[in-house]
């Protein structure tokens, strides 16, 4: 693939990706936004410092990964987003807020255009 594409699988494998502190590797996402339901969108948006995040606990701190055989109760989310089914993802912002992403309005992963 040309240096300034990615494909959309890699972009996913990337954000998976674990860091030398235990957590999701930082990077860098443009997305557009999209509501069916209100009628809005378009917008373009850049998160800079992002990583994956699953959700938010009971406790409101946010929850990196689901995958170990039993979690504890702290680790786990207050509902399952169903990311699969619904083709989206969390992204923790620096702030502390977490905004969902359709995988499919990706346009710039780290730098790179997305292409499908």
């Amino acid at each position: 693939m040309n240096n300034g594409y990615i494909r959309l699988g890699e972009v996913l494998t990337q954000m998976d990706q674990i860091g030398p502190d235990g957590k999701p590797s930082k990077f860098q996402i443009r997305f557009v936004t999209a509501d069916r339901s209100l009628g809005t969108g378009g917008d373009i948006i850049e998160i800079s410092n992002g990583r994956k995040c699953v959700g938010l606990n009971k406790v409101g701190s946010p929850v990196f990964d689901l995958r170990s055989k039993k979690p504890s109760t702290e680790s786990r989310i207050k509902k399952d987003p169903h990311h699969w089914v619904n083709s989206t993802r969390n992204i923790l912002l620096e702030n502390g807020k977490i905004r969902k992403v359709h995988i499919r309005l990706i346009i710039e992963f780290n730098k790179q255009k997305v292409c499908y």
